[in-house]
């Protein structure tokens, strides 16, 4: 039955459903019994029949339905039925009866649409293909308030869009379900837990992909795991190939993809995906794994570009170098990239980056004061700078004898610099000490195209690429070293 969103209608059925009756009491159980019994498929690998979940998925359901879990987060590859899992976990968490009062079960992504279309909907058409939910229930299609109400319990599910404010007034419990976590922000994520905790009995539950940035919940929340920061109530599971093992293994595949052991899951799929996609990309959605780089200006393999310029060749003390310096505002980072020609004619370079903290920019006379230490070990040439930011520390340092040039970062002279530096890059003219700072913001960086070639930039979805910028300088000076100016002899 769907009804307008100010119709009204009745329940076809307010008596007391069957599984009501069940003797036990403990969710993990009640829920596996109410998913395989009253939701059916509704797409793919056994469409129209009653869900059979895998292993790995019950196991999931007894980590974060055991008593004290508040938060769960799941991190799998494509493929694994995550939509559906979800979908029918808020079924039954909308249907069930708790000692809370009625059941409200919000549905995040990043729009009302995108949570209709990938779990919100799938839940419906559980509900529309079993006659002992549909008649105990009542789905509202209004575009601006679609929900599906419980007759007997007062349950109501939604789908809501990752907005903070939003969030607030919602009371969830005894679930909420985050669809794709990798691609909301932590604030969002954040609204949602603050949301949450007002009944004996509340999770939000996660379930996401790696993506092609780490600027998202996902990336954070387990760090924060990886890190140690485990608190009570927190539960966070991840399917993914481990690093070591080969990509076009198929054994790796079944490592990071259970739903291939479990039937549901088309190995043949994978195998056109490896063979017509960036490998990049079939490691970040079909394998689990974190790969920057994947659409950043050096191309789609910029992991693997960059990580190829790899060298442990190290900088002669007293010889010729270049040094770029790109100073950040307020909350960027701040990078000093030196660099000296090796034997070979490839240019060394090698970073050093600082980190401003919550409440205090970076002190540039701990900037000034490395710059003089690198003019102690090496031959300086050239510092490059923009003034607009390094104006009277560069003053300062030129008066000591330091040899500072400005190098105003306008459209004119960063756009040769950077196309200079592409080429160099692709063309293996350039290496790296490896550091993995470093080697993150230039992966960070995208290019933004002009008349004249492309600068780099980020968006609000990356990191820092502040180490790019003095990279491109420090690069820039060394290809134009300035001539010596000849001798004054007296007569």
């Amino acid at each position: 039955m769907a009804l307008g969103g100010n119709a009204r209608a009745k329940f076809e059925d307010l008596s007391e459903p069957p599984w009501y009756r069940w003797k036990t009491k403990e969710p993990v159980k009640r829920a596996i019994r109410f998913i395989e019994a009253y939701c059916r498929s509704p797409k793919g690998h056994g469409y129209g029949k009653p869900l059979k979940l895998a292993r790995f998925q019950k196991e999931w359901l007894a980590e974060i339905l055991a008593p004290g879990v508040r938060q769960a987060v799941l991190q799998c590859p494509r493929g694994q039925g995550k939509s559906t899992l979800l979908a029918a976990l808020a079924v039954w968490a909308t249907f069930d009866r708790y000692e809370d009062g009625a059941p409200q079960v919000p549905v995040m992504a990043m729009t009302v649409g995108q949570a209709k279309r990938s779990v919100y909907d799938v839940a419906v058409a559980m509900i529309q293909a079993e006659l002992e939910l549909s008649r105990r229930s009542i789905c509202y299609t209004a575009i601006s308030d679609s929900r599906f109400v419980v007759g007997y319990n007062g349950g109501v599910c939604f789908p809501v869009s990752h907005d903070p404010d939003g969030l607030q007034g919602l009371d969830p419990g005894p679930i909420a379900v985050v669809d794709e976590i990798g691609f909301q922000p932590i604030e969002s994520w954040s609204s949602m837990v603050l949301a949450s905790g007002k009944r004996s009995r509340s999770v939000i539950v996660a379930i996401g992909t790696p993506g092609l940035d780490r600027d998202n919940a996902l990336w954070h929340l387990r760090e924060a795991w990886l890190d140690g920061k485990r608190p009570p109530g927190f539960s966070f599971t991840e399917y993914s190939a481990p690093e070591e093992l080969a990509p076009y293994d198929e054994k790796t595949w079944r490592i990071a993809c259970p739903a291939l052991d479990a039937g549901y899951q088309s190995i043949d799929a994978l195998r056109v995906a490896i063979e017509t996609s960036p490998l990049s990309h079939f490691e970040i959605f079909h394998l689990g794994r974190w790969v920057d780089g994947t659409d950043c200006w050096l191309g789609p393999d910029g992991r693997t570009v960059w990580g190829a310029l790899e060298s442990d060749y190290q900088l002669a003390p007293k010889a010729p170098t270049w040094v770029g310096i790109d100073v950040g505002i307020k909350r960027d980072t701040t990078a000093v990239v030196y660099a000296q020609r090796r034997p070979d004619g490839m240019l060394h370079t090698v970073a050093r980056i600082w980190q401003p903290t919550k409440d205090e920019r970076i002190d540039l006379s701990s900037v000034m004061a490395f710059l003089r230490e690198l003019d102690s070990h090496y031959d300086l040439q050239e510092c490059a700078y923009d003034p607009r930011l390094f104006e009277i520390p560069g003053q300062m340092l030129a008066d000591e004898g330091l040899p500072m040039v400005e190098f105003p970062q306008s459209l004119e002279r960063m756009t040769p610099a950077y196309v200079s530096l592409y080429e160099a890059i692709v063309k293996g003219a350039i290496s790296h000490d490896g550091n993995e700072q470093y080697a993150r913001q230039i992966l960070n960086a995208i290019p933004r195209p002009n008349e004249r070639g492309f600068v780099l930039s980020k968006n609000k979805s990356r990191g820092k690429i502040d180490a790019a910028a003095a990279l491109a300088m420090c690069h820039d000076r060394a290809q134009h070293p300035v001539k010596p100016l000849p001798k004054l002899v007296c007569l």
